[in-house]
């Protein structure tokens, strides 16, 4: 009896999951409609985004070349990187703890696709993105770097990334509907995750005995393939083997959370 329940749960996943691939148009459009209404009656829109990112870099890049006493354009590269695709994780993982409770009108009123939601706030950041990624083609250029790239590499990373991404929303967007302050808690850690992550300083800056704040945290190993290739360098195996785990690890998290909660979300809201 249990193990029949079961297959029917993941039947009705997977029916969920091909519903929110087949009616792509609907999450895509609630996504440019978000961005849409946060820049509304701006005169230049969402170019504030790539705006604000480019004065931020700029002016820490600067800074932050000369205490860590490196090359300005060096520096400016890594932390231009690193600090967009980490706001980039940051934003993802604080949106999709609101995942299903800024759906609430939809769910409650017709039965969606509950993944199309997730697919909504992982569209909505790829797209803020894309924005800021102009400042990184920009910095590489103006660093002599961008002849440089390994844009297969990065293509790769940035498939997985997106995957990983959209596993923690779903998890995320679940656990928050059940419990509220799942949000908070989420939004506290990501400020400290920022200090004990690789954005603004590098790895080989610690002692061997620190060196487990990259060995064993998954954004760094996010942000270690998908920097790299980018600045020309091939990520090494163990940042591979950590963001492959990392996302095995969520999808197990995920199957077996919606197995036995996908259909109490609309409840908890």
């Amino acid at each position: 009896m249990i193990q029949t329940n079961a297959r029917s749960q993941l039947h009705l996943l997977l029916k969920d999951l091909a519903g929110a691939f087949q009616g792509w148009e609907f999450w895509v459009y609630l996504g440019w409609n978000d961005i849409a209404k946060q820049y509304r009656r701006s005169f230049i829109g969402p170019i504030w985004i790539t705006l604000n990112t480019a004065l931020f870099i700029v002016a820490f890049g600067l800074v932050g070349a000369q205490l860590f006493k490196i090359a300005v354009r060096d520096y400016l590269s890594y932390f231009c990187i690193g600090h967009i695709l980490f706001g980039f994780f940051s934003a993802l993982l604080n949106e999709g703890c609101l995942t299903y409770i800024n759906a609430t009108a939809f769910l409650k009123q017709t039965a969606y696709p509950k993944t199309a939601f997730v697919l909504r706030v992982l569209w909505k950041n790829l797209i803020l993105l894309g924005h800021n990624f102009l400042v990184i083609l920009g910095v590489l250029v103006w660093a002599g770097k961008i002849g440089n790239v390994a844009w297969v590499d990065f293509a790769a990373a940035l498939l997985v990334a997106l995957i990983s991404g959209a596993l923690a929303v779903a998890i995320l967007g679940a656990l928050a509907a059940r419990f509220r302050d799942i949000p908070m808690m989420v939004q506290s850690i990501m400020q400290i995750a920022f200090f004990l992550t690789p954005v603004i300083w590098k790895a080989d800056q610690l002692t061997e005995r620190a060196k487990f704040l990259v060995v064993w945290n998954p954004l760094a190993a996010y942000l270690d393939i998908l920097r790299r290739p980018l600045l020309g360098e091939s990520a090494p195996p163990e940042s591979w083997y950590m963001a492959l785990g990392a996302m095995a690890a969520q999808a197990g998290l995920f199957i077996a959370l919606y197995l036995a909660a996908r259909r109490r979300i609309v409840y908890w809201l």
